[in-house]
């Protein structure tokens, strides 16, 4: 039987050795030897497991008395060993009982064991390396400077070093598991420009599959301006893909640096701007000096359009041309001298006379002189006419007055001219879906559906911006108005939606004011038809709209509303509807801005913005009250009456003119 089970052991393909219970080898497979007793190589054959292995603890000698005692397999993972001179090794083991072939069941008692050990040494350094890496690795992403961002082929961020955080301006969480594309990551490009999130660096170095350098690009926080980076972005690879598994991005914070050159940029951008928008002329003249160093002559190195106008001599002609050649007059007048002083002693200089130009002609001009290192710059200011400065400025405010009534009706024919192409892409949808619907898909008629409601969006839009821009320009002059009459001709225009939401409409007995009949029914259709439409669900909206007359001067002084009227008409339109937080009060009247989607409620968020342009007209004031969920209460003072000199009010303040472009688009 030992003879039989010696050939096993020695024909198993394992590291397997044979031992009895004081660690004498009996048999031992190839592999074992070539595994394990090379390690050794002074040892004999009969020497025992033990001097093969250290085990000064006496580990191993205390397992195998117990796998024989109790006669059960014993096992373990990644243990540490030593051999003599070849130094600590890890392996995974078993020892498994063997009982002599003639004892019964009952009686059999194991003499020997199997040990089974596979070495795992590479694998335990491999890992022990990989760590030593990585840890490395996060020691020298979190000591340098940049950032550093892992993104994987979904465009997740998967980690990033502690310098991310500082430049993006959010925490971890928000980074980590986060996508490139979700819509808190808003980039610009290096000229300010939106960038599109297909555009972002890392993504091009993840599709085009090769590395992007040195891209600048900016990048928002939450509630702060914009940080512009410049990003280093690599894909990488597994061994014998071509696709990437994600991309190592590395980039370095250069807003400081970006700002200073936008600053920069500013300035000359500035400095252009004023030479070329200046009134006055602009001359900047280098010194011409001989051998000994004295001033002989100047030389013009710039000059500005007004200039060129004052001195009757193009750009081409003076630039590079020397003072004395081209207008030897100036001479004569004394500046040739004048500029030679200022270059000398550095004090400005200051003077009116008749300022020669190269046709021959004079022109009276304030002449203004100072010196820039080896040269001076001369401004000429044209003066001739200051007496007629009055005149002129009236004439002046005519034009610009002119002008401006031809932007308006530019406007208003732009803005009719923009519904006619909105309608041929609105009938060109509708026959395309009529005649060709049968060969689209769902979604291919979801486009067209899409396309035919944004043009009926762009078309309200459009008339919206018609009638808010129409409230000074195409307004009626104030005449005795009966608000009775106004409010039953709306109510009668909102009875079908009134029943559509089961709502309730309570009106006080209302004043007589001075107003624009036409305004002021638009001002109270948009109030009461907004408290119909954000009402809560299953509960049916109920307003009130109540009115009191009150002194002027009983007035609370923060209420803005035109001085010379004796007494207000305060009107309240209160609700039960949704509410909202008293921190939009302000956002709600500005064009284009919505609390809720269009997929909530419809409109385009111009409402109440003509409702304050109205009331602002006709020289009041419009205040809201809301709480969420409780309802919302609108508060308009309006004149009762006003001196016929204030009878076409002011209009509505400059800021509340801006249209907010960016909402309209996120919207």
């Amino acid at each position: 039987m030992r003879s039989s089970l010696s050939s096993f052991v020695e024909a198993m393909p394992a590291p397997v050795v044979l031992v009895d219970a004081e660690g004498r080898i009996h048999a031992e497979s190839e592999r074992w030897r070539r595994t394990f007793r090379v390690l050794v190589p002074n040892a004999g054959d009969t020497d025992s497991l033990f001097d093969l292995i250290r085990d000064d603890e006496g580990a191993w000698r205390e397992a195998i008395t117990r796998c024989l005692r109790e006669h059960r397999t014993m096992r373990g993972a990644q243990r540490r060993i030593h051999f003599p001179g070849a130094g600590p090794r890890w392996v995974d083991w078993q020892l498994r009982p063997v009982a002599p072939a003639e004892a019964s069941a009952e009686d059999a008692a194991a003499t020997h064991a199997l040990l089974y050990m596979a070495d795992r040494t590479s694998e335990r350094q491999t890992d022990r390396l990989r760590q030593q890496v990585e840890a490395r690795f996060d020691t020298l992403l979190d000591t340098i400077q940049e950032g550093a961002l892992l993104m994987d082929s979904d465009g997740v961020f998967r980690d990033c070093n502690d310098t991310v955080p500082e430049i993006f301006g959010r925490p971890r969480s928000e980074i980590i598991g986060s996508r490139f594309s979700d819509d808190k990551w808003n980039g610009l490009r290096s000229d300010g420009t939106p960038l599109a999130n297909t555009e972002f660096p890392f993504w091009v170095a993840y599709y085009e599959r090769k590395p992007v350098m040195g891209e600048v690009m900016g990048i928002y926080p939450p509630d702060a301006p914009p940080r512009w980076i410049r990003v280093n972005a690599r894909p990488l690879f597994e061994l014998d893909e071509d696709d990437p598994y994600g991309v190592f991005i590395c980039f370095e914070d250069i807003t400081d640096e970006q700002l200073k050159d936008e600053a920069l940029q500013t300035s000359r951008d500035v400095l252009s701007s004023v030479l070329t928008s200046s009134l006055d002329g602009i001359v900047v003249y280098s010194a011409v000096r001989d051998t000994r160093g004295t001033i002989v002559d100047f030389e013009c190195v710039l000059v500005n359009p007004q200039g060129e106008k004052l001195l009757k001599v193009s750009a081409e002609e003076i630039i590079g041309a020397r003072m004395l050649d081209l207008l030897p007059e100036h001479a004569d007048q004394g500046l040739f001298d004048a500029y030679v002083d200022v270059i000398r002693t550095g004090q400005p200089y200051e003077d009116e006379l008749r300022l020669a130009d190269t046709n021959g002609g004079m022109t009276w001009c304030q002449v203004m002189v100072v010196k820039i290192e080896d040269g001076i710059a001369v401004t000429f200011r044209d003066v001739s006419e200051r007496r007629e400065a009055a005149q002129a400025m009236s004439v002046a405010n005519e034009k610009l007055e002119q002008r401006n009534r031809a932007l308006r009706d530019f406007a208003y024919i732009a803005s009719h001219d923009l519904q006619e192409p909105l309608r041929k892409i609105s009938a060109f949808s509708n026959l395309v879906i009529q005649d060709y619907g049968d060969k689209f898909d769902d979604t291919g008629r979801h486009y067209l559906e899409r396309m035919e409601d944004a043009a009926r969006r762009m078309s309200q839009l459009i008339s919206d911006l018609l009638v808010y821009s129409r409230i000074t320009t195409r307004a009626r002059p104030f005449e005795e108005v009966d608000l009775n009459a106004i409010v039953q001709n709306v109510l009668t225009d909102l009875s079908m939606r009134i029943k559509d939401v089961d709502g309730t409409v309570h009106v006080d007995d209302m004043p007589t004011i001075e107003a624009d009949a036409t305004q002021i029914r638009q001002l109270l259709q948009n109030l009461i038809g907004n408290a119909l439409k954000f009402h809560r669900p299953d509960v049916p909206p109920e307003i009130n709209v109540e009115t009191a007359v009150i002194n002027r001067h009983d007035l609370d002084n923060e209420v803005p509303v035109q001085a010379n009227c004796t007494s207000v008409c305060r009107l309240r339109i209160a609700d039960n509807g949704i509410g909202f937080e008293s921190k939009y009060v302000d956002r709600i009247f500005t064009p284009f801005q919505r609390l809720h989607g269009r997929s909530e409620y419809e409109g385009t968020g111009m409402g109440l913005a003509i409702c304050r342009r109205i009331v602002e007209r006709h020289g009041g004031s419009i205040a809201v009250e809301s709480v969420p969920d409780e309802g919302t209460t609108f508060t308009v003072w309006l004149p009762v009456r006003r001196t016929p000199s204030s009878n076409d009010a002011p209009s509505a303040p400059a800021q509340y003119d801006q249209s907010t472009t960016e909402t309209i688009l996120d919207e």
